[in-house]
């Protein structure tokens, strides 16, 4: 009787521990200042719903649980439907939410139909998510297709009221982010006066429990939480979702005397990353991947800092900096892109990208004295060299190649040496095999928020005179916002979008452009941006 009462209280013991553990370790997900941020009316789906990975025939769904009792895995129902008011439920199902990736909850829906808009929902202690909005992409002959693109979104610097604009559209397809998703710096704030809004935790993110704090902050911006919830979105990451300038086996700021193991650091910050994003887990944690458009277009989106890249060259006179032997992608990554993009029959090629692509001349800018920003593909000029090489060799042109990370908007004639008269003519379009894009920051700062005005209008008149940038077609070092790619069988039309101000909430935008990249009626390629 004595042993069995014994054996009863150890099993209750025991009970009582792995509860209480449960509960730690439920509690021990974020930060504790970021629950101080829940609107209770979304409780448990604080940070609200997204999708991401669109297909012809599935999409992942995404939402996050915060349990009340820190007790173990959680039932999450999810439902599909055609209108919004669920008359119409053509997917249901049920997922668990589980510790050990922080309650998140990802379920890939399949047998969907091409170029359709489905609405979602998730169900958890009784109570329902928001409902969110996605669209599957189109198959088979595609007269138009509307892309938006964004990067750099820096909470301390300022209103995500781009976001706001953007969520509100109604002709956008997709939503394409090309990195720097958050800020792993510690404090923060804009350089302009009057705004503050300091990052969670107030220190630089290394653990995993600071990555996570770090997104659930940004993921608690109803700004944002608004465009995941009404569109679908293609993700990659760039450094800052890691650390500054990251490469594959370290980062500039990254010391691991103050910080620890890059390696241990590194898959902190890659395993909340896809806790947080609406993309499908794989084993090798892999971003690099393709989507198709129909006829009309291929997407392939790149790895620029984890899976190759090689270390940045010190500078100008480093015997590194031509070395053909370092790498921004690798040869397994460039191969499957080139070979890609050889066997693709749609109509428009195009690469999301986090770093400006096209050779860039800063020297001719601010100084005499030659440099090269190495952490663009002009440190890297051996394997660009080698791309350009390829797509001249195979007659490739059409390409697009997207791009964020400088916090500013640019449009470029794609060509692989701007400045070599046998290579590149701006008057007849000579060399021109397709154009590159760059989306400016939604919050991260410009020009102006570094330097006097005054400063950037020179800066923007000398990067743009044709001596300096021949292939230079549009440029705004100023202002924050997003790009749209409007694609037809004929043209690639950029058009940006600037807010009016990012230091208090608004809704206003200001429409630049468009900038066109135009095929001509023989179906050859015109080689000029209009």
């Amino acid at each position: 009787m004595k042993n069995n009462l014994k054996s009863k209280g150890l099993i209750i013991c025991c009970v009582l521990v792995l509860c209480m553990l449960s509960g730690i370790e439920a509690s021990a997900q974020f930060h504790p200042a970021i629950p101080q941020s829940f609107d209770s009316d979304l409780a448990p789906f604080y940070f609200g719903v997204a999708s991401g990975d669109p297909h012809p025939g599935d999409v992942v769904l995404w939402t996050k649980v915060v349990p009340e009792t820190g007790s173990g895995a959680q039932q999450v129902t999810w439902q599909l439907a055609a209108d919004s008011n669920f008359t119409q439920v053509l997917k249901s199902g049920v997922a668990m939410a589980k510790p050990e990736t922080a309650y998140t909850v990802k379920v890939l829906v399949d047998g969907l139909e091409p170029g359709s808009y489905y609405f979602y929902r998730f169900r958890n202690g009784g109570r329902w998510s928001p409902i969110g909005r996605t669209k599957t992409t189109p198959a088979g002959d595609v007269e138009e297709l509307h892309l938006a693109v964004i990067s750099c979104v820096n909470y301390p610097s300022g209103y995500f009221n781009a976001l706001e604009d953007l969520a509100r559209r109604k002709d956008i397809d997709v939503v394409l982010h090309l990195g720097d998703y958050i800020y792993e710096y510690g404090g923060g704030g804009n350089r302009k006066k009057g705004f503050s809004r300091p990052h969670i935790p107030p220190h630089e993110c290394v653990s995993l429990e600071d990555y996570r704090s770090r997104y659930a902050q940004y993921r608690l911006d109803p700004q944002l939480q608004e465009a995941h919830r009404l569109h679908p979105f293609i993700i990659i990451w760039d450094d800052h979702e890691t650390a500054n300038n990251s490469y594959a086996t370290g980062a500039q700021n990254h010391d691991p005397r103050r910080e620890g193991s890059w390696e241990k650091r590194k898959a902190a910050a890659v395993q909340a990353w896809f806790e947080w994003m609406p993309i499908a887990d794989n084993p090798a944690e892999n971003i690099i991947r393709k989507f198709s458009f129909g006829k009309l277009a291929d997407l392939w989106m790149l790895d620029e800092r984890l899976t190759a890249r090689s270390p940045q060259a010190r500078g100008v006179d480093d015997p590194a900096l031509t070395d053909s032997t370092r790498h921004m992608i690798g040869e397994e990554q460039r191969k499957w892109l080139l070979e890609g993009m050889l066997n693709s029959e749609a109509r428009w090629k195009l690469i999301g990208n986090q770093v400006i692509f096209s050779p860039l001349h800063d020297s001719r800018v601010f100084s005499r004295n030659p440099t090269v920003r190495m952490d663009r593909w002009d440190g890297y000029p051996a394997e660009r060299q080698k791309m350009f090489d390829f797509w001249y060799a195979h007659g490739l042109n059409n390409i697009v190649v997207l791009t964020g990370d400088v916090h500013t908007s640019w449009a470029f004639e794609l060509t692989a040496d701007p400045l070599n008269p046998q290579v590149y003519d701006r008057k007849t379009g000579k060399g021109v095999i397709g154009a590159e894009f760059t989306t400016p920051s939604i919050s991260s700062f410009n020009f102006d928020e570094v330097v006097p005005r005054f400063i950037t209008w020179e800066a923007k008149r000398r990067f743009k005179r044709k001596k300096h940038n021949p292939h230079l077609r549009f440029l705004d070092l100023n202002r924050h916002g997003y790009l749209t790619l409007t694609l037809t069988p004929e043209t690639a039309r950029a058009d940006w979008y600037f807010a009016k101000t990012i230091l208090k909430k608004t809704d206003k935008v200001k429409h630049c452009g468009p900038i066109i990249l135009q095929i001509d009626d023989n179906k050859l390629f015109k080689n000029r941006i209009k």
